[in-house]
Parts: C-alpha cells; sequence; structure tokens
C-alpha cells in the first residue's frame, strides 16, 4: 500500500523538475515570469520531496542524505530569493559535502543501471534522444558563451527537450 502511495510522488517530483529547468532557461535567457516558475518549483520539491521521504518504508543512508541534500538546497535559494539572510557558510559546505557522497555512491549509478522497460530498436531510441539533449544542451551552452549564432535557440531546444524527457522517463523506468 505505502509503496503505490511512493511511487505516486514520483511524477508530480518530476514535473516539479521540469518547472524549474524551465524557470533556470526562463531566467538565462532574461524571459518574464523566471522567479515565479523557480519560486514554484523550489517550493513544491520542498513539500513533495519530505513526503515522499517519509511515506518510503525502509530508508537507507543514502535516503537521508538525497534528503539533507534536497532540505538544504532549496533552504538556500528559498532564503537567497526571499533576501531573509545570508545561508551560513558551513550550510554551503555541508551541502557541497553530501553532494559529493551521493555523486560518488549514486549518482552516475542512474545511467548505468538498466531498469528501461525497453529493449532493442527502442532502448537505442533512448540513449541517442538523450545524447542528443545533453548535446544540445553543452552546445548551446558554448554557442551561447562564445557568442556564436544559434547558441539561444540550440540552449533552449536542449533545455526543453530535457523537461519533457524527465515526465517521459517516468513512465519509461520499471
Amino acid at each position: 500500500m505505502s509503496t503505490i502511495r511512493f511511487k505516486k510522488l514520483n511524477l508530480p517530483l518530476r514535473i516539479c523538475v521540469s518547472i524549474l529547468l524551465l524557470g533556470g532557461l526562463f531566467k538565462i535567457m532574461h524571459w518574464p515570469n523566471s522567479s515565479y516558475l523557480l519560486l514554484i518549483a523550489i517550493c513544491s520539491i520542498m513539500v513533495l520531496y519530505p513526503i515522499r521521504f517519509f511515506l518510503k518504508k525502509e530508508k537507507e543512508t543514502m535516503d537521508y542524505i538525497k534528503l539533507g541534500i534536497i532540505l538544504l538546497w532549496c533552504l538556500s535559494y528559498f532564503t537567497r530569493v526571499m533576501h531573509v539572510y545570508q545561508f551560513p557558510i558551513l550550510l554551503n559546505i555541508a551541502l557541497l559535502l553530501l553532494f559529493g557522497w551521493w555523486f560518488i555512491n549514486e549518482g552516475t549509478a542512474y545511467f548505468t543501471n538498466q531498469n528501461l522497460k525497453l529493449n532493442g530498436i527502442y532502448k537505442t531510441v533512448y540513449v541517442t534522444v538523450t545524447v542528443i539533449i545533453f548535446g544540445c544542451i553543452l552546445f548551446g551552452c558554448l554557442f551561447k558563451i562564445q557568442h556564436w549564432p544559434y547558441g539561444n535557440l540550440l540552449f533552449t531546444i536542449g533545455i526543453f527537450l530535457a523537461s519533457i524527457f524527465i515526465i517521459v522517463d517516468h513512465f519509461l523506468r520499471k
């Protein structure tokens, strides 16, 4: 029963991450309402992730580390946007250490984990689309930094595809 509730919060969290990506795109491109998108996404993640954490029955060390990362990062952004106070440097260092611990232990495992529902040609298409999305974002950033033509277009296409892909990926995982 709790497994079903635990999995139900996965999709809303992915939608929040997609909104966060789009808010970042809006901020970088200097489009209006970027602050609202970012604030809505951060606040939603800050509410949904702890609920997801507490609904999970069997918690491991990595679950606590991920909760710490999410809460510290959201609190850091929220205090900076609201100009409440300067986030203490020790909490920033703790956030960096927790992120490093997560990345070393589990960060790259998501991409090497073979829990896709796809086989054969569909898996090849999945990996190809992933590479194209990352390529668009990376080359868009490079082009934008160098002030080359089509940098904005490449970056925008990459972020839009990534935000859609995050949601579609939810349905392609076991």
